[in-house]
């Protein structure tokens, strides 16, 4: 027909039509192949050997125009078409290898292909007879290949779309999960802030009519319990948001493990009293009193396990056992496990116990508190330490957690940078500014440094007035909140450092003091020249230490 209709003067374009037509062919045929079938997911060698051909199809392109040799031509197309049949052969195989299913529509098409090809091949060299069928072979296969891989691609169109039902299906189903979980989530978390909140409220009043000195301590120490109750629920809450945002790191310290451990432990003991529950701590033998690492991330880690275990055991004990071993590289591999005899987790429920909001139910009749992200922070944890975390439970028997955490060995010569104590509150004459708008917050520092000897401290309520006091008076130290009306800690920093304050105050040592936990603001701090930053609540022994380092390394540098 093209020789008929289009070129019926012959000429170059005539003779040539059925070589052109083969590499247009073997390249069409290989990319349909390729992408159908996704090669590239199953054998990068099969994946890259189609391009191979299709290079090699566009040199037979090339040479048949500028060097015109239709003998040797016709072939190389031959030989490059049989190829392209063995790539697509040989994926079919690879694919049904691997995944045990194979696209019976495109197979047979492929099938009709090579058989019509191989008769009119064979009749050719006479080792078939010439009848109908053999001479007209090529074309039956051509035909009926045309056919099946019309049906595979309206089977995969189908396949398509039911996949697409089925994942708007998930979707709906998913969103309608969010819901009810944020709906949860919501209700949980002001649960599990309004409890202590309500006890530390009601105690307080309670406590400022109360004269018995032994009930006053016994008001305290539950307000105190209740105060860390709801400090570890907003760490869990900002920790949980970290995780997401991928903000969360570890520090390296020197700390103490046992005497971590101790005070967790003997924090959990008001709640295992009041429970029945017996505890029972066991550490092992020569365990090293000091190693470095995030000693934070490990009182969080151990927090956790040991509340989950008293959370869900409502009689008999709680086994808490640490160990440890040592390898060549006097890396430490920490051993905890912690032993409950509580309700334990159902085996439906073991794989995902570390996902975030896990809780075995979402209602509001709940046996248990709780936010449900204690696992999924202390897994992360786990894993970032690139440590090991294994959970065995049994429904009404009880539930093991075996942690292995890695850390570094604290060599003698190092044991001096350990923060230490103070033993006395001594500042010896130096003055302090606290940069802080918020009356409360001005009153805890005054109740922590009035006990302070020899130490003098004054108060501004804005970085506005941090900057003017600093020009008017000498200090030898400044604590400065972060968010402030008027001028806020971040600019006030930046102008001390820039010498608005007086060239004499631009390396005046700046710790930051502040409520807001992110990472991106604990980076931010040093990049504007503070010179450490300290969370809130503040521990007054490590107040005093960072204090005292910084005015003494800072008179030293004057001097």
């Amino acid at each position: 027909y093209f020789y008929q209709l289009i070129t019926p003067q012959s000429g170059w374009l005539s003779l040539h039509s059925v070589l052109l037509s083969a590499c247009i062919a073997n390249f069409f045929l290989g990319r349909y192949a390729q992408l159908y079938l996704k090669i590239e997911d199953f054998s990068k060698f099969i994946n890259l050997s189609f391009y191979v051909l299709y290079a090699l199809d566009f040199l037979l392109l090339l040479y048949l125009f500028f060097i015109d040799d239709i003998k040797l031509g016709y072939p190389i197309a031959n030989v490059l078409g049989l190829i392209l049949l063995i790539l697509i052969i040989t994926s079919q195989v690879i694919i049904y290898i691997k995944t045990k299913k194979i696209d019976r529509f495109f197979a047979t098409g492929i099938f009709c292909l090579v058989s019509g090809f191989v008769i009119f091949i064979l009749r050719n060299f006479s080792l078939l007879p010439l009848n109908f069928w053999t001479e007209n072979a090529s074309k039956l296969g051509t035909g009926l290949e045309v056919i099946f891989l019309s049906l595979s691609m309206a089977n995969l169109i189908r396949n398509l779309k039911n996949e697409r039902t089925q994942l708007q299906t998930i979707a709906l189903q998913k969103s309608e999960e969010m819901n009810e979980l944020k709906s949860y989530f919501l209700s949980n978390i002001s649960h599990e802030l309004r409890t202590p909140l309500n006890a530390i409220m009601s105690l307080s009043d309670v406590t400022a009519n109360e004269k018995d000195p032994a009930k006053v301590l016994t008001n305290c120490e539950i307000i105190k319990y209740s105060s860390q109750s709801l400090l570890c629920s907003v760490n869990d809450i900002l920790d949980f948001s970290k995780i997401e945002k991928g903000e969360i790191k570890l520090e390296k310290g020197i700390f103490n493990p046992i005497k971590i451990l101790e005070q967790i432990k003997n924090n959990a003991l008001t709640t295992a009293d009041e429970k029945g529950l017996k505890i029972k701590y066991t550490v092992g033998k020569d365990f090293p009193e000091q190693l470095i690492g995030d000693g934070i991330r490990f009182g969080q880690i151990a927090n956790n396990i040991i509340n989950n275990a008293i959370k869900f055991t409502n009689e008999g004990k709680v086994k808490i056992a640490l160990d440890w071993e040592k390898d060549k590289n006097n890396q430490i591999k920490l051993l905890f496990k912690v032993t409950d005899s509580g309700v334990g987790i159902p085996k439906e429920k073991m794989d995902c116990i570390f996902d975030s909001f896990s809780q075995e139910s979402i209602n509001n009749k709940r046996k248990f508190g709780g936010l449900g992200l204690g696992l999924y922070i202390v897994k992360t944890l786990v894993d970032m330490h690139q440590g090991k975390i294994d959970i065995q439970s049994q429904t009404d028997l009880g539930t093991i957690c075996s942690v292995e955490l890695n850390y570094l060995e604290v060599f003698q010569e190092k044991q001096q940078n350990t923060i230490i104590a103070p033993t006395d509150y001594d500042l010896k004459g130096k003055k302090i500014l606290v940069v802080e708008d918020n009356a409360m917050n001005q009153m805890v520092i005054k109740m922590i440094t009035k006990k302070w000897l020899n130490t003098t401290v004054e108060f501004a309520n804005n970085g506005e007035e941090g900057v003017n006091f600093l020009k008017l008076n000498s200090f030898d130290i400044v604590l400065m909140d972060l968010q402030m009306p008027v001028m806020d800690g971040y600019e006030a920093t930046i102008a001390i450092r820039n010498g608005e304050a007086g060239e004499e105050n631009k390396n005046i040592p700046i710790i930051a003091v502040t409520a807001d936990v992110m990472e991106s603001t604990k980076e931010r701090v040093i990049e504007i020249g503070m010179n450490k930053y300290l969370s809130k609540p503040i521990d007054k022994d490590l107040l005093f230490v960072s204090i005292k380092t910084l005015v003494d390394e800072y008179c030293m540098a004057l001097s």
